[in-house]
């Protein structure tokens, strides 16, 4: 018997050492089971009297077992060891769903031995130093995730000295446990501004005109993930001037606009499919008005306002490098609506005279892919496809992205749009216009992250 009690202080007195060794070296870190073959094999080395002369175990049959984590971790009062010390012969008979760890159904009669050699020893704790208990076993079951480990919780214990030696630690001590619960929400946001300044002189050869721009875009993303379920949420908004001389005077107009929100629902359903849904709408903020004519509308905020929700697959493959983010929503089933508030512009975007709203309901497909490549260089591209069968609407936004510093890039962006639902234009000669629309900017840009 005493043979026995000298193992295990000397056990105690093992994993006291490493306990200090690993928090000294180690400020704050996670443990589990997994981790803890290296520091209990270094353990081992330090007895003097193997195990196997009182407990009839090799040293082979403890490498790598995740029965010691209950050492490695905080102190927890767990019940199985205060029932091996009152009634060891009546623990083997407990029901194995009473909600205790799961200890009893242990593969071999090697593992049950020293888990009870285990409970032993945290009885010895649990007699001789109580303040060292951070908390039950019922409190342990309702931590979610791994359970963190702090310098704290080791302060007192020197390298070398025996568990009685241990101070008794006062309020200033007192152990900082702290439930971590993880974080399902990730956001991002991004700001870019743009200016442009240009000068031409009044007997410039090839003539021009004086003008200076601005353009400023801000992306603010909220995503959620948990287990199967994902919901990714993003907002747009985009706003840019120009000065121009019409009539004489100097006027401020528009050359970007958009307000744009997009929110997609994902449930998986194999390995790299979701079943999805999506909404997106996006409109404008600012009025514009025709070149050659000041006073004449052209659009406005709701004016026009587009709206879709689209029910589908949508496809997340996974790529070795990370440095590709590719998501492809096929949705058989599409609803499309738009809405222009002023009945003098409303035939101006495919919608009956006399009417303010549109609907229509085909297929639609998006695709969306960012792909970062040469370090410094970044490609996004974002392609949607609609058809009602009677009529298509096509965009294809791509921006190239090239990081000069932190807070600089020199950034490259074109549209190209695509719609036959709406009345032709005529150009500068009187004839009509192709339905296909194009835009493009080459700015240099000042970048700021959340």
């Amino acid at each position: 018997m005493k043979k026995r009690l000298a193992v295990i202080a000397l056990l105690l007195l093992s994993i006291t050492t490493i306990a200090q060794e690993v928090s000294d070296s180690v400020p704050e870190i996670l443990r589990d089971s997994v981790f803890i073959s290296d520091e209990l094999n270094a353990g081992l080395d330090t007895l003097p009297y193997y195990p196997n002369d009182v407990w009839d175990i090799s040293f082979e049959d403890l490498s790598d077992n995740p029965l010691y984590y209950k050492l490695f971790m905080p102190i927890v009062l767990y019940r199985s060891a205060v029932a091996e010390a009152i009634t060891p012969e009546e623990n083997d008979r407990r029901n194995p769903d009473d909600g205790l760890l799961p200890l009893d159904s242990l593969p071999s009669a090697i593992d049950m031995t020293l888990a009870r050699m285990i409970d032993e020893t945290l009885v010895r704790i649990y007699l001789e130093h109580p303040e060292l208990v951070t908390m039950t076993e019922q409190e342990l079951m309702g931590v979610p995730g791994i359970v963190p480990i702090s310098d704290k919780m080791t302060r007192g214990i020197e390298v070398g000295t025996q568990l009685s030696s241990v101070r008794n630690p006062g309020k200033e001590d007192a152990l900082d446990f702290k439930r971590k619960k993880p974080r399902y929400w990730k956001t991002f946001g991004n700001f870019q501004g743009k200016y442009t300044q240009s000068y031409y002189s009044d007997n410039w050869y090839k003539g021009g005109e004086s003008n200076h721009s601005i353009l400023g875009q801000i992306n603010m993303e909220a995503n959620y993930a948990k287990n199967n379920t994902s919901l990714d949420n993003k907002l747009e908004l985009k706003l840019g001037f120009y000065t121009t001389e019409i009539d004489g005077e100097r006027k401020v107009r528009t050359n970007d606009d958009l307000i744009r929100f997009t929110s997609k629902y994902g449930l998986k359903a194999l390995k790299n499919w979701y079943f999805s849904s999506q909404f997106q709408g996006y409109t404008q903020s600012m009025p514009v008005y025709d070149t050659k004519v000041s006073t004449k509308l052209k659009s406005k905020f709701f004016a026009p306002a587009y709206g879709n929700l689209s029910i589908g697959m949508d496809y997340k493959p996974k790529f070795k490098k990370n440095n590709i983010n590719l998501s492809v929503l096929l949705s058989p089933l599409s609803y499309n609506c738009r809405y222009v508030s002023v009945d003098s512009i409303a035939t101006n975007f495919g919608i009956d005279k006399g009417e303010n709203f549109k609907y229509t309901i085909g297929s639609r497909c998006d695709a969306n892919i960012k792909w970062t490549f040469l370090e410094d260089f970044t490609w996004t591209s974002k392609a949607q496809f609609y058809s009602s069968y009677e009529t298509t609407e096509f965009n294809w936004e791509n921006t190239v992205d090239y990081k000069l510093s932190k807070y600089l890039s020199l950034q490259f962006f074109c549209h190209w749009r695509f719609d036959d639902s709406v009345n032709r234009k005529l150009d500068k000669d009187g004839n009509l216009m192709g339905y296909g629309q194009f835009k493009e900017f080459l700015t240099l840009n000042f970048n700021y992250a959340w």
